[in-house]
C-alpha cells in the first residue's frame, strides 16, 4: 500500500481510507522503522520553526499513527463541492481548494457543521470568490454579493477574508497563511504560506486538519491530528509554551475545547498553562472582552462548563480572568456577617465550594433538559446560572465605583470581565442574592411549619411565623421574577455543599453527585408525559405561568419549601400583580377629600 511522505512532518500518510469514521475505528498507517525527516512537531523547537534533535527523537519514539477517515458529506455539501470542482475544471484553475479547521474536525467526529472556511493557495479569497460568482452566473444559480472583510488584527482577522453564499451555504474564503509573533503582542505578522505552514500555525492538531476538495480526502499535515482526535487528546502542533506565549488566549481555547469535546489536555499543555510567564502574558496581551467571548462560549455551549472552570482553577488563572478591584471589597450593609463568605477573600472559595455548587447546578440543568423541554433553561439562563454558581462566594460584598456601591458579582462580570451582554452581569448578581436568601428562607419555613412546642424553654424563644416567611419570600420573588426556579436550584446547591461532606470530598468526580439533584417523583402538580419510547415520566407543569419548580433529593426540608413556594404560597407571578389603587389615584382621592372639606 503506497504512501506520501509529508515534507514538513516526515509522516508517511497512507492513501487507504477508513469506512467507519463515526467511531474513528480506522485503518492505521504506522511509519514503524521508516526514517521521518525533521519537522515542526509538538515538543521542544529551536525557536525558528525547525525541529530540534530531541524533538526528532521523540517523533521516532512515538511512531505517530495517521488515520485517514472518509468524511460523509450531506447532499447539499456534496452538491457545493461538486460545483466547485466543476468550476475548477472549466476555468482551468491550478488552485487547491481546502476546507480548514473546525468543519473538518466535526465531520471526522461524525457531527454536523455549517462553519465552512475554504483556504486557497494561489490567489486571494476575493479573487477566488469572483471566479465562483462567474460560475454561478453561468449555471443560472442565484447570486448574492461578495463581502470582503479587510485584515483587522485587533479582531483576530489577520488576512483579508471574502464571504459569500454558494448554493445556500455561507462560506468564508481566504489564503493559506503563516504567522510570525512578536513578544509584546498576540497579534501576528501574517503572510501567505503553504498548507503545511498553515496547519502548523494552528492552535491544536485536531484543528489543523484539511479537507482537500480537489481530491475528496482529509489531509493531516501535522501527522497526528487524526490520531489525537481518535485518542481524544488536545495537543499543540508546536511547543505549547511557545504556542501560548505567541497567543495566550489559546490557553482559554484549550480549556474550552477540552470541556466541549471531553478531550484530555496533553501533559505539556497543562505544564505550559501553569507557567508564570503565561499567566503574565494573559494579563498584558489579552483584552478583557476576549476573555468574555471565550467564557460565554463555555457557559452557553455544549460540554461541561464546570470542567472548564476546574481547569481554570487548576491552572491558577481564575483571578486573572475574574480579576478583583484594586480597592478592598465593602461589606453590604443589608447582609449579616453570618450570611456572607467566611473567608477573608471570597475569591478563595472558587477552588472549593463555588466549583462544587456549579457542578451540582450543571447536574440539575442536565436533568431538566433530559426530563422535559418544559423544564429546561434557555441559553441565557444557563450562562447566568454557571456564572452565579462560580461567583456565589461574593454574596454580601460590594465595590464602590464613583461614590456608588454595586454588587461584587456585577462588578466582576461587567467591569472586570467586560461581559458584552449587560443582562448576564445584572441577572447573575440578582441570582446570587436570591439564591442565598432562599437558602436561609427554607430554614425559616421549616421552623415556622414545625409543631408548636409547649416546653418553657421553647415558649420563651421568639417563633418564626409563616406570614414572615411569606413576606420575605415575596420580596425575593419581586427581585428575581421568572427566574425563581433557577434561584431555587442554586440555593439547593448552596445548602447541599454546606451540609453534605460526600460532595465536598471530591468536587471533580461526578459520581459524588449522583444522589443529589431534582426529584421528579416527589414534585407536586406534576402530570404524566411520554418520552420517545413511550415511557411515563413525571414532569412539573405550570403552577402560575411556568414555574418549572421541582422537588429535590436528600434534603426534604428544602424540597418542601420549594414546592410550598411554587404551589401553596400563592406568590409566583406576584411581580406581575397590579396594585388595587395606584399612587396617582390615592393623591387624587386625597385632593378631592380636601376640596369637599
Amino acid at each position: 500500500m503506497g504512501g506520501v511522505c509529508c515534507p514538513k512532518s516526515g509522516v508517511i500518510i497512507k492513501k487507504r481510507a477508513v469506512e467507519d469514521y463515526n467511531s474513528m475505528d480506522a485503518i492505521i498507517a504506522k511509519p514503524g522503522d521508516k526514517r521521518a525527516r525533521e519537522g515542526k512537531l509538538s515538543g521542544d523547537d529551536t525557536g525558528d520553526g525547525r525541529a530540534s534533535n530531541g524533538q526528532h527523537q521523540e517523533f521516532q519514539k512515538r511512531k505517530y499513527e495517521t488515520i485517514v477517515p472518509v468524511i460523509k458529506l450531506t447532499v447539499d455539501e456534496q452538491k457545493m463541492f461538486d460545483f466547485l470542482k466543476e468550476m475548477h475544471r472549466e476555468k482551468g484553475l491550478n488552485t487547491t481548494m481546502r476546507v480548514a479547521g473546525g468543519w473538518v474536525r466535526d465531520k471526522c467526529l461524525g457531527k454536523d457543521s455549517d462553519d465552512i472556511d475554504i483556504s486557497v493557495d494561489d490567489m486571494t479569497g476575493e479573487d477566488f470568490a469572483k471566479n465562483v460568482v462567474d460560475q454561478l452566473k453561468k449555471k443560472g444559480y442565484p447570486i448574492k454579493s461578495i463581502g470582503v472583510i479587510q485584515a483587522n488584527p485587533d479582531k483576530s482577522k489577520h488576512l483579508q477574508t471574502a464571504t459569500m453564499t454558494i448554493l445556500g451555504h455561507s462560506v468564508d474564503i481566504n489564503n493559506l497563511r503563516t504567522e510570525v509573533y512578536h513578544d509584546d503582542s498576540r497579534v501576528p505578522e501574517t503572510k501567505v504560506g503553504t498548507a503545511e505552514e498553515d496547519a502548523l500555525r494552528r492552535d491544536f492538531t485536531v484543528n489543523s486538519l484539511f479537507y482537500n476538495i480537489n481530491k475528496d480526502k482529509v489531509e493531516d499535515l501535522t501527522g497526528r491530528g487524526l490520531s489525537d482526535l481518535k485518542e481524544k487528546i488536545l495537543v499543540t502542533p508546536l511547543n505549547p509554551e511557545k504556542t501560548f506565549r505567541d497567543d495566550p488566549l489559546r490557553v482559554l481555547r484549550a480549556i474550552r475545547f477540552s470541556a466541549r469535546f471531553q478531550f484530555r489536555l496533553d501533559d505539556k499543555i497543562v505544564a505550559a498553562a501553569k507557567l508564570e510567564n503565561i499567566r503574565s502574558d494573559l494579563k498584558t496581551k489579552v483584552s478583557r472582552e476576549r476573555f468574555a467571548q471565550e467564557l460565554n462560549k463555555v457557559v452557553g455551549g455544549v460540554g461541561s462548563p464546570t470542567d472548564a472552570f476546574q481547569h481554570l482553577v487548576d491552572f491558577n488563572l481564575q483571578d486573572v480572568v475574574f480579576a478583583e478591584p484594586s480597592t478592598p471589597f465593602l461589606k453590604a450593609e443589608s447582609v449579616p456577617d453570618q450570611k456572607r463568605s467566611s473567608s477573608e477573600n471570597p475569591g478563595e472559595e472558587m477552588r472549593g465550594p463555588c466549583l462544587q455548587r456549579m457542578r451540582l447546578v450543571e447536574r440539575i440543568i442536565g436533568q431538566r433538559a433530559e426530563e422535559a423541554e418544559a423544564l429546561s433553561y434557555s441559553k441565557l439562563e444557563r450562562q447566568v446560572a454557571y456564572y452565579a454558581g462560580f461567583l456565589s462566594s461574593y454574596h454580601g460584598y460590594e465595590v464602590k465605583v464613583k461614590k456608588r456601591r454595586q454588587s461584587a458579582v456585577r462588578w466582576i462580570l461587567r467591569e472586570s470581565l467586560k461581559a458584552a451582554d449587560r443582562d448576564i452581569a445584572e441577572a447573575a448578581a440578582l441570582l446570587v442574592d436570591a439564591a442565598h436568601k432562599f437558602a436561609a428562607l427554607h430554614r425559616m419555613y421549616t421552623a415556622a411549619s414545625a409543631p408548636v412546642s409547649t416546653t418553657p424553654a421553647a415558649s420563651s424563644q421568639p417563633r418564626t411565623s409563616l406570614k414572615q416567611v411569606l413576606r420575605e419570600s415575596g420580596k425575593v420573588l419581586l427581585s428575581i421574577k421568572d427566574r425563581f426556579a433557577l434561584a431555587l436550584d442554586l440555593a439547593y446547591a448552596i445548602v447541599v455543599v454546606a451540609k453534605e461532606p460526600v460532595v465536598t470530598a471530591k468536587s471533580d468526580d461526578q459520581q459524588h453527585y449522583k444522589d443529589f439533584g431534582l426529584d421528579f417523583i416527589h414534585t407536586t402538580s406534576s402530570s404524566k408525559s411520554k418520552d420517545a419510547e413511550g415511557n411515563g415520566k413525571k414532569v412539573q407543569q405550570a403552577v402560575v405561568g411556568s414555574s418549572r419548580v421541582c422537588g429535590y433529593k436528600k434534603f426534604d426540608a428544602f424540597s418542601q419549601y420549594a414546592v410550598w413556594l411554587a404551589d401553596a404560597s400563592g406568590l409566583p407571578g406576584c411581580w406581575r400583580w397590579k396594585p388595587l389603587v395606584t399612587a396617582q389615584e390615592m393623591v387624587t382621592e386625597v385632593v378631592e377629600v380636601d376640596v369637599v372639606a
